[in-house]
């Protein structure tokens, strides 16, 4: 089974994924995992809105 899960900034994805991780052992794919590891160690303190739209583009496009 597949579920995938959407909604706006901070609406609780991330929460109720996590909670129906536990109860299904299921695995979890999240984009936000991927952009703190791929690329929050890049980000300068400077970069702003469009930096994070473009690397949340690429992330999207890479799932």
């Amino acid at each position: 089974m597949l579920h995938l899960i959407v909604g706006n900034t901070g609406s609780g994805k991330t929460t109720y994924s996590n909670e129906l991780k536990s109860k299904t052992k299921g695995v979890l794919f999240s984009i936000d995992t991927w952009n703190k590891t791929l690329f929050l160690p890049d980000k300068s303190p400077t970069d702003g809105r469009e930096w994070f739209l473009e690397h949340i583009e690429r992330s999207e496009n890479i799932i």
